[in-house]
């Protein structure tokens, strides 16, 4: 009988034990951040003095993302560039448009395969004043964890795909907040 109760409270302090470890790292484990790049927009498609070249304009951008699980989650992205630039239209008439302050919004799918390091798809459109286009993003996060404060530095790289109209690429650097 001794020896079955003192096996029972064994038993009890190893589950206990493994409970509070499992809670520790639910406590650790954040699904929810929220993020701020600065980033240049990299335009092909554009016109300068009625010569085909790029554009670099500047862009901000806040995104909010939430994990379902430690490697896969969702997110809704938004940015904004801070220029006006004029893109050739690949649509059948041939012309030009004029683009001022484009933002655009999309919901996007993530894949972390490291803690660090994550792949991004995912589609949206982009408004402006004069036409709106569908958006499909194709993209890159790392991050490098700040533990202290329990923020993450970024550097993101998206390609963009708008749909009728013009490509772009992203390069960028954000914070970004888990809660």
């Amino acid at each position: 009988m001794l020896l079955l109760f003192s096996s029972a409270i064994t038993y009890s302090q190893e589950t206990k034990g493994e409970k509070e470890e499992t809670n520790q790292e639910s406590e650790k484990f954040k699904r929810h951040s929220i993020g701020f790049f600065l980033s240049h927009s990299h335009i092909n498609q554009s016109r300068i003095d009625g010569e085909k070249s790029w554009v670099s304009a500047p862009s901000l951008a806040l995104n909010y993302n939430y994990l379902f699980n430690e490697k896969w989650g969702l997110g809704w992205h938004n940015d904004l560039i801070i220029e006006k630039f004029i893109v050739e239209d690949t649509r059948e008439n041939k012309t030009e448009l004029e683009r001022s302050y484009p933002f655009s919004t999309m919901l996007v799918g993530f894949y972390k395969p490291s803690e660090s390091w994550s792949l991004a798809l995912g589609g949206g459109a982009e408004y402006e004043e004069n036409e709106t286009f569908g958006l499909i993003r194709i993209g890159t996060e790392y991050g490098i964890p700040i533990p202290d404060l329990e923020l993450e530095v970024l550097f993101s790289f998206n390609y963009d795909i708008l749909i009728d109209a013009y490509d772009s690429i992203n390069f960028g650097i954000g914070i970004a907040k888990s809660f």
